[in-house]
This record gives C-alpha cells, structure tokens and sequence, in this order.
C-alpha cells in the first residue's frame, strides 16, 4: 500500500514538473513571440510615419506649384508670397503632422541661410543658353578664374553643349575625352543636370562648388531683374551690357537696394523705375539699356524642397526636391529622399 501511495506522489511530482516545464516554455514562447511583434509593431509604425510624412512632403509641394500659378501678376519679384511667405510654407499643420517649403541660399552676410517659401530658376545663369561673353564672365566674377582660364572652360562648356565636333581654342570634344583614362564622349546637346558640367574638361568640384548656386538648366535664358543676385547682374553687366566690372557693380547694387527697398520692376521701364529710386549715371544707363535683351521682370521655372514632418518627430522623415513650369504646367524636376 505504501509502494502505491510513493508511486501516485512521484507521478504528481512528475506531472507538476511537467506542467512547470510547459509554462516556461509557453512563457519563454510568448516572450519571444512579443518581441517579435513588439519588433514588427515598431517597423509597421516606421513604415507608416515615413508614407505619412512622404504624402505631407507632396501636399507641400503641390501647394507650392498652386501657389506660382495663381500668381497673375505681369512681374515676379522677391516680396511675393511664392517666394517669402512664411505662413504658407513654415511648419504648416497638416492631418498627421506638417510641411514646410524652403530652399537655401548663399547670404550675403556669408554663410547659407534658408528662406521659406520658392526660387525662381530665372534668377540664375542658364548655361544650356549663356552666351559666350556671359559664361566667361561669370567664370571670372562667381568662379575667380583668370583671363586665360576662364576663356579656355568656356570653350570646353560651348564644345561640350554644340552638335559639331570643332573643337574650339582651348575647349575639347571627343577626341580629348576618348584620351582619358576612363573615357567618355562629348554630350554634344543640352546639359540635363548641373552635374553635368563636372564631365567638362578643367571643371574641378572647387569650381562647380562655386558656380552651383548661380546656375541652371532651366527657363528661357532671360535672367529675372527682381530675383538675379547681384553677382549674376555684374556678370549680365559685363557681358551683354559692355561695362566695366567697376560700373557694373555699383549698377548692381543699386539694382539690389532698389529691390531692399521692397520695391519690385513692374513693367518694362526699368531704367526710369530705378532712376526714380536712386540716381543712376549716364554710363549705367548705357549699361542698363544693352542688358535689357537678356533681362526679364517675370519668371517661368520654379523650385524648392518640400518637407514632412509627423507629429513628435523633431525632423523631417521626407523631402522632395522639385522644379516646375508654370508656363507649360510641367514637373521638369522631382526627386525624393
């Protein structure tokens, strides 16, 4: 009887160690298990705040090209809302979160500053249409080269961009290129990125690093008067205008604090509204005159970085770098990151 009675005490001894076993297997489990879909909760909710702040990055930008096409004015200038205003692109409060739209510049106080709102292509040099006199003034004036230099790049930027294979003096076509140790060929068309240019024989990055900012591929090749850094009216001054670079930078300058002033070139006028403003000499006037073919007061690309933010994020998840076409109504760039 107590052989029988040791027997059924070890088989509940057995069974509860069994059952112990179990439960520390099915906890173990269920830690594991958790883990795991505490691990995939995280992800899923990564993944949603990044679609979340993707979306917001595009509203951003959307709003930003409803913004320039109902901008009717006959001029566009720097005091408008596309370009300054804030309230419309600063941390917009939007569903899950917000946008901002900005894009960042050289200040003239030095450093890089940000400017909320959008840039119009038409403020830069195009080198798709710069015309020789143009490019090598502004690889003097933005990229401090010498004389000789400065005519040598420009004949590399002309040969590079032309559909003939002359090379001109001091430029290079294939025959250059195909000498390299990684060879390639002359585009012979239209650049299709800035980036482009660092393919171009004796642009080095310290030079595209300058000129980046003042640069595009975009527009009509007219340079907008109310928008154009003052460094890219001198170079506008020297080339089209046939004035010294001591004329044209206080021509310059006085075009800039016409423009400080929030004044803006309404029509085309544009000698008798700065004139009104400041007294401009005979020889500026002169300048003046022979700029206005490469001048325009209105603009027809814009651009700018859309960011989205989600609620409690510190920064932003998303941005879309983009270019438009007001006039033809066409995304011309659009990049996502």
């Amino acid at each position: 009887m107590c052989d029988v009675n040791n027997m059924h005490i070890n088989n509940r001894g057995s069974i509860l160690v069994l059952t112990l076993w179990v439960l520390f297997f099915l906890a173990a489990l269920a830690v594991a298990v958790g883990g795991h879909v505490a691990s995939n909760l995280r992800v899923a909710s990564k993944i949603k705040g990044r679609v979340t702040a993707y979306y917001l990055a595009r509203a951003g930008a959307e709003k930003a090209v409803s913004e320039a096409r109902g901008d009717s004015n006959a001029w566009d200038g720097l005091n408008e809302l596309w370009s300054s205003g804030e309230e419309l692109f600063r941390d917009v409060a939007l569903g899950q979160g917000s946008y901002s739209v900005y894009y960042t510049y050289i200040s003239p106080f030095g450093g890089v500053a940000t400017n909320y709102g959008m840039y119009d292509e038409e403020r830069k040099i195009n080198i798709n249409k710069a015309s020789e006199p143009l490019l090598k003034a502004m690889l003097q004036n933005i990229g401090q080269l010498d004389t000789m230099t400065a005519s040598d790049v420009t004949a590399a930027i002309i040969d590079w961009r032309d559909q003939n294979d002359v090379t001109l003096t001091g430029g290079a076509e294939n025959s250059h290129y195909a000498a390299l140790s990684n060879p390639y060929q002359c585009h012979n068309g239209d650049f299709q990125s800035l980036h482009e240019l660092l393919l171009v024989k004796k642009v080095s990055s310290d030079l595209f690093l300058k000129l980046k900012p003042y640069i595009t591929i975009y527009g009509t090749g007219k340079v907008n008067i109310n928008t154009a850094d003052p460094i890219v009216l001198v170079c506008m001054g020297e080339a089209g205008g046939g004035g010294d670079r001591a004329t044209c930078r206080l021509l310059a300058d006085k075009i800039a604090r016409f423009r400080a002033g929030g004044n803006t070139f309404t029509d085309p006028s544009i000698t008798t509204q700065l004139n009104a403003f400041v007294k401009i000499e005979p020889v500026e006037k002169t300048v003046l005159s022979r700029m206005m073919g490469g001048l325009a007061i209105k603009s027809s690309c814009f651009g700018g970085i859309a960011g989205g933010k989600t609620l409690g994020s510190s920064m932003e998840d998303r941005q879309i770098e983009f270019v438009f076409d007001r006039q033809r109504g066409v995304k011309l760039y659009w990049h996502e990151f």
